[in-house]
């Protein structure tokens, strides 16, 4: 029989990752929903694709920082953190399309190992290290 403690560490463990996806998804929402509207107003394609995702970081980071990790850690720690933890994302999802092409692969193959491989990576390296609790210091 499982300890309580354990049984509580489990649960806390999934209402992470429920709102880490949930999260995810209105980050989503957000990316696209700006990106759409300012093409639909004439804006860059490539401009408007990065202020929506700069939108969508925003949701992100918040979401994550206040809901997700409940962090104890400084915002602007936890900032840095996070969008160094971004930006490891996007390379990895970049090489992973990289060895899709290089390797003559249909795109449904990038799109499922980037699923399988990219949200993993991005919730333990959120969850340990860019919203990792800060000891308290008595």
């Amino acid at each position: 029989m499982r300890s309580r403690a354990r049984r509580d560490s489990d649960m806390a463990w999934l209402r992470e990752l429920l709102s880490f996806g949930a999260v995810g998804i209105a980050a989503t929402l957000t990316h696209v929903l700006i990106a759409w509207a300012m093409i639909r107003a004439g804006t860059d394609p490539y401009l408007a694709n990065l202020l929506g995702a700069t939108g969508a970081f925003g949701v992100s980071f918040l979401g994550n920082a206040r809901l997700t990790f409940r962090t104890n850690r400084g915002w602007a720690s936890s900032a840095r953190r996070y969008g160094l933890v971004s930006l490891f994302s996007l390379v990895v999802s970049s090489l992973i399309l990289l060895c899709v092409e290089r390797l003559g692969l249909a795109l449904w193959v990038y799109l499922l190992l980037v699923a399988l491989v990219v949200p993993p990576a991005t919730f333990l390296l959120a969850k340990l290290w860019a919203f990792a609790a800060v000891p308290d210091a008595r």
